[in-house]
């Protein structure tokens, strides 16, 4: 199976993610997308970035290298939704693997694939460790309103 791994944010350098994307995989090709839209330092990788972005790239390799699996590794400039669209078409990948982010900017990324691509979108989502099942029940009922609860 071969996919594409966009790195979208800084959050893909996550083993537990890339344990879960990589399995059954033999081929990944690492999509880093120069986004002129993207706020520096929030989501995406800004062109004030692209050192960032590169290192990411370089660190994630390392970690598929070490899982036997062949890699390679694209940077493109423009719309992210529309360049992981078009990366995802040319390579024939079987599908993209997508990290689960918060935000307005993840929302747009994720509505524009679903309705545009024509591969198998993968969102994983990775609970960080400090957001356990009861931490998630106290911030639920902290957001309710006195007078709800």
């Amino acid at each position: 199976m071969k996919i594409l791994l966009p790195l979208i944010s800084r959050q893909e350098f996550n083993e537990e993610f890339l344990e879960k994307a990589l399995a059954g995989v033999k081929e990944v090709i690492l999509l880093l997308v120069i986004d002129v839209n993207a706020m520096a330092g929030q989501f995406g990788f800004a062109t004030s970035e692209i050192m960032q972005g590169t290192k990411l790239m370089q660190k994630v390799k390392e970690i598929i290298g070490q899982k036997k699996k062949k890699c390679s590794e694209i940077t493109e400039w423009g719309d992210t939704a529309t360049k992981i669209n078009n990366v995802a078409t040319l390579n024939e990948v079987d599908k993209i693997v997508l990290m689960k982010q918060k935000g307005v900017w993840w929302n747009e990324i994720e509505k524009k694939l679903k309705k545009e691509c024509k591969k198998k979108l993968e969102v994983i989502e990775i609970i960080p460790p400090e957001e356990t099942q009861e931490k998630k029940e106290e911030t639920e009922i902290a957001r309710k309103p006195l007078w709800k609860r």
